[in-house]
């Protein structure tokens, strides 16, 4: 074996010494996908690390939380679920309480009244009750008991701000902090800071009474944080609570936070990772081309060891070393610069990469060791399986067939197998048709890397047909053409190198050209049904969640201002139908149940709602996601509906129809409409948040706009925008997205380019 090693290692320095160019593009091609691999999952797995503390930080020592699946509690509920905790389960005498500690807390964000995007996450507690759960959101003043003088923790307008937020926002403790409250401004104080917010963490931190009293939720929470005794069980304690509170409650774990945020970014995240593994597939088809072509050139070397006794193994163990070397190679250096990108981009573009899932947000890195040397173990597994075709190829000729001239050729004529082409194509036909897996469509991943593997195999073979063509078109019409002669003349009399020398920029040219029709036809799409969803002329949005709505009154004087033909106006309502999921959207808008196709980009059949059926229409994630087809009947928890028939584990709402789908790219994570008036009749809520405008046809929009806000001064904290600079952001939003997309479709095809110019040197 020791015999076997130190050729190895003559063999793999003499093609050095004979091709160092064609190596080194081989291994910078290695580098480059890990680079970019490694990169992408650190700065994907930072982000959610930073989420994961912030998460920590808000839930403390909780062990469950109590929420509404839509609007918020009743801070009525407190003191029941207090009671209820105290006694013990099921009131066997005996055994300990259910609850340790509950804590009452709003969890909202606060729209600043500045001209800056930032939206600061704000938690309100009742500081006796949240030291025993959440201890972390404790604020301090620095110095409130100095000189005898009161805290102002208690104070109605006092905040408390982390040093994260403080620095976004380029404040200090003692300032003022104007906010948005629905259409008015209310000015908070920073009266100190959140010591105990995880390191990055945008956080402002209130008093529950305050924060009902200045935000307009008197009387209402968002959840009640619960810390369970200790020995209780979390299931049977939540089937004890839950049994003796109203129904449409949702118990809901720490940990299911976190699974939404990943759930929320996961098929980002995921597509992310498959396009810069481009770059990877592309590197290993450039370490198979030189492999392939070093061989050629060892072909002599490889059938004289043979002659002289090496084994078919060592043989394939002699190209193998050689691509085990090109791997580490770019292993070592992907992975020191996949670290230096990661923490490149985080500082440059944030956690979310442009995909919005973490504004703000510019996590530190988290180095996983497990993670950096799997990444590693990837590239040397690159340049092994790059060297594989061709080592088999060189081991199945006969030394003594591989001494004579022109052998070269008959080697890489093995690198062509037709039937293996077509069994691959037909397995990716076959595996494109299989359901996703775990919500990711891995069968079809799988399907695409069968097709460019088949792809790769047929090139060979077309290679070799069109050598024979261009050797005739060569001799007959190139002649007086010296250049174009020579080319068409070593394809046509070597087209196993040139082949082998294609691979590489045909994965490379297939995978970001489907990657670019994809986004294009995307784009458009996206660009199509924003003219089918933006009729109107301006359209403006309530920008406080907090007591959110356009009273009858607001919008009885937007739809008499002059210069307005029509006004529609719609309102937003989250609902949470799985906790582990983001909040559906549900829609409140006018819409006319015989022609919703009217207002609704409709796809599809559409079923006849039964009479006396409330009909809703989803979004196409509610059917991929939730099963919710035309003809199906829902129950759906709205704010403010009692209960009926419904238990607990049903959820408290409405049973609706489904009587149709609509075409929805704005809410990934689904969106439902339900009509106004249906809306209205159930919950009793005619407040609304969005007004679409139709202008008359001689009346500017600005000048309407500024019409309405003259007659009502309130109205100008309204969002207001015209269609068309709504659907120049969302086109801006989607680029911005996918701009990541481009450069590495642009760095693969850039790596192939490379693998063309090292493969045109020399034989």
């Amino acid at each position: 074996m020791t015999g076997a090693l130190a050729w190895w290692r003559w063999l793999a320095a003499g093609q050095w010494r004979i091709a160092p160019g064609r190596m080194l593009v081989s291994v910078l091609a290695v580098a480059i996908g890990v680079a970019l691999a490694l990169a992408i999952h650190l700065v994907n797995a930072s982000a959610l690390a930073e989420f994961r503390e912030a998460i920590a930080t808000v839930n403390g020592e909780a062990s469950a939380q109590l929420k509404a699946r839509a609007g918020e509690l009743d801070e009525a509920l407190y003191p029941r679920i207090v009671e209820i905790g105290s006694r013990a389960v099921g009131d066997k005498p005996g055994e300990p309480p259910i609850l340790a500690a509950a804590s009452p807390v709003i969890e909202t964000d606060l729209v600043l009244a500045r001209p800056t995007p930032l939206r600061l996450r704000l938690v309100a507690i009742d500081p006796f009750a949240a030291a025993a759960v959440t201890p972390a959101l404790l604020p301090s003043t620095g110095a409130e008991t100095a000189g005898g003088a009161a805290s102002p923790l208690f104070d109605s307008d006092a905040v408390f701000l982390s040093q994260a937020a403080l620095q976004a926002l380029d404040t200090r403790v003692g300032e003022p902090l104007p906010i948005r409250v629905g259409l008015e401004t209310v000015t908070l104080r920073i009266a100190g800071t959140v010591p105990g917010a995880a390191p990055g963490q945008q956080l402002a931190v209130m008093d529950l009474g305050s924060a009902q009293w200045r935000l307009g939720m008197t009387g209402r929470l968002t959840r009640i944080d619960l810390r369970l005794a200790q020995g209780a069980d979390a299931q049977s304690a939540a089937r004890t609570v839950l049994a003796q509170l109203p129904p449409g409650l949702l118990w809901a774990t720490p940990q299911a936070s976190e699974q939404r945020m990943s759930n929320l970014s996961r098929a980002y995240r995921v597509n992310l990772n498959v396009l810069a593994l481009v770059a990877l597939v592309t590197g290993a088809f450039l370490v198979f081309a030189t492999m392939a072509l070093a061989v050629v050139r060892q072909q002599r070397e490889l059938a004289l060891m043979g002659v002289l006794g090496a084994t078919r193994v060592e043989r394939i163990g002699a190209v193998l070393a050689q691509g085990a070397v090109v791997g580490t190679a770019g292993a070592v250096l992907g992975v020191a610069s996949g670290i230096g990108l990661a923490a490149l981009l985080l500082q440059a573009v944030g956690g979310d990469l442009g995909g919005g899932y973490f504004t703000g947000s510019r996590p530190r890195i988290a180095l996983d060791p497990l993670a950096i040397a799997g990444f590693g173990m990837l590239g040397i597994a690159v340049g092994l399986v790059g060297a594989a075709a061709p080592a088999w190829a060189a081991a199945r000729l006969p030394p003594a067939r591989a001494l004579k001239a022109g052998s070269g050729e008959d080697t890489l004529a093995a690198l062509a197998r037709r039937r293996w082409a077509v069994l691959l194509a037909v397995a990716g036909a076959i595996l494109l048709m299989l359901p996703p897996i775990g919500g990711l469509p891995l069968a079809a991943y799988l399907a695409i890397a069968a097709w460019l593997v088949a792809g790769i195999a047929f090139v060979p073979v077309l290679t070799r047909a069109l050598a024979g063509v261009l050797g005739r078109i060569a001799d007959r019409l190139l002649w007086r053409w010296p250049a174009a002669w020579l080319a068409t003349t070593r394809l046509a009399r070597s087209p196993g190198p040139v082949a082998a020398g294609l691979s590489g920029v045909v994965a490379a040219f297939a995978l970001s050209a489907a990657m670019a029709i994809m986004v294009t036809s995307f784009r458009a799409s996206v660009a199509e049904w924003l003219d089918t969803v933006l009729p109107a002329d301006v359209y403006a949005r309530v920008p406080s969640a907090q007591d959110a709505g356009l009273t009858p009154a607001m919008q009885q004087a937007i739809a008499a201002a002059g210069g307005v033909e029509r006004a529609e106006f719609l309102r937003v309502v989250d609902l949470v139908l799985d906790p582990t999921r983001p909040a559906v959207a549900l829609i409140s808008r006018t819409l006319d149940p015989a022609q919703p196709q009217r207002r609704l980009p409709l796809t599809g059949r559409v079923a006849a709602p039964p009479a006396g059926a409330t009909p809703v229409w989803v979004s196409e994630a509610m059917v991929d996601l939730y099963g919710m087809r035309p003809g199906v009947q829902a129950r759906l928890p709205l704010p403010g509906v009692a209960a009926g028939d419904a238990t607990p584990t049903e959820g408290a709402g409405v049973a609706v129809f489904v009587a149709g789908v609509w075409r929805d790219y704005a809410r990934q994570h689904g969106a439902i409409v339900m009509a106004r008036t249906d809306y209205e009749r159930l919950t009793g809520d005619g407040r609304m948040s969005d007004v679409s405008l139709w202008m008359a046809p001689d009346v500017p929009p600005r000048q309407a706009i500024q019409a309405i806000v003259d007659a009502d001064p309130t109205l100008s904290a309204l969002d207001w925008r015209s269609a068309a600079d709504i659907r120049a952001l969302s086109l801006r939003i989607f680029d911005r997205s996918f701009a990541v997309t481009y450069a590495l479709e642009a760095i693969a095809l850039l790596v192939a380019l490379f693998g063309v110019a090292a493969a045109s040197t020399g034989d």
